[in-house]
């Protein structure tokens, strides 16, 4: 893959199969690779079908929205961009009420379903439970490195969101040095199973050939040894957990057949006031047309 400009007919086809294989979409089969490509802009932005053009109005961070000291902030970021939007604009509530919101939807977890919701998992920084090498950490920081040397230069520096995006980028820089120092000093054992990368397996794969222990060390690369008994108690593990994660599931599923049901026999209930109440407005209606009639005569 390459950061280098693409053509109008490979950013069509990313769009069309963004799933294809390194061959199908790689660079030189639209084109000379040392060709000068002409800059378009998307039909969507050049039609005006965007309003106020296509550049961002905000940059937010999800890890930031759920800190507990950070998060009314973000919210409040949210908050006034769609309160500055001619569309949205009359239909956001009182900036007073933004922190409520917050506490709501992420202090009380009142809000859509996410990881933090799994068993055990409490708001901050999300471990997702698998493993880097550091061969595959480097990579993630380099890239990091050039997105933030691209987003502080002279053409972003100015906009309030590309600085906004340097810090965030910071952030995981940081994230990624405290990994990679963890995987080097073995605090992090790496498996199999984990994101290694063609180096790291290779070599993992060279030391099982020829015999040496694993618990080696491969250039900078640490490599944990993967023995049944280290093995077993992660399976355990992983089945407290689904276990864990079934009695919560019929929980909150029987809990949530109990609303219904409460719900419904409000429904019931109002519905069947409604139909005494018509029925005696009818017959109040007839008794008075009965009435209107006796005059008459």
């Amino acid at each position: 893959f390459t950061h280098k400009k693409v053509t109008q007919d490979h950013w069509n086809e990313l769009m069309i199969r963004p799933f294809g294989t390194r061959e199908e979409l790689r660079y030189d089969r639209f084109g000379d690779e040392n060709a000068i490509v002409r800059d378009t802009y998307d039909p969507h932005c050049a039609k005006g079908e965007i309003s106020n053009g296509c550049a961002p109005v905000e940059v937010v961070s999800v890890d930031r929205l759920v800190d507990p000291s950070r998060g009314p902030a973000e919210t409040a970021k949210i908050a006034t961009a769609l309160l500055s939007d001619s569309k949205t604009g009359d239909h956001v509530i009182a900036q007073q009420a933004w922190p409520c919101i917050w506490e709501e939807l992420v202090e009380h977890k009142k809000g859509p379903k996410s990881i933090y919701d799994r068993p055990g998992k409490d708001y901050g920084y999300v471990d997702t439970g698998y493993n880097f090498s550091v061969e595959m950490l480097t990579e993630m920081l380099n890239e990091l490195n050039r997105l933030i040397i691209k987003y502080s230069g002279i053409d972003w520096n100015t906009k309030p969101t590309a600085n906004s995006l340097v810090a965030l980028l910071m952030e995981h820089t940081n994230h990624l040095k405290v990994e990679i120092n963890e995987v080097k000093s073995g605090r992090r054992k790496l498996q199999d199973k984990n994101f290694l990368g063609p180096r790291t397996r290779e070599a993992r794969r060279r030391l099982r050939a020829t015999n040496t222990t694993i618990s080696e060390t491969f250039g900078d690369i640490p490599i944990a040894n993967e023995s049944e008994n280290q093995t077993q108690p992660i399976i355990d593990i992983h089945h407290r957990l689904s276990d864990v994660g079934q009695r919560e599931f019929m929980k909150k599923r029987r809990e949530a057949r109990k609303a219904r049901e409460r719900r419904r026999a409000k429904i019931d209930a109002w519905r069947e006031e409604k139909k005494k109440k018509d029925q005696e407005e009818d017959k109040e209606e007839g008794a008075k047309k009965t009435r209107r009639k006796k005059k008459t005569k």
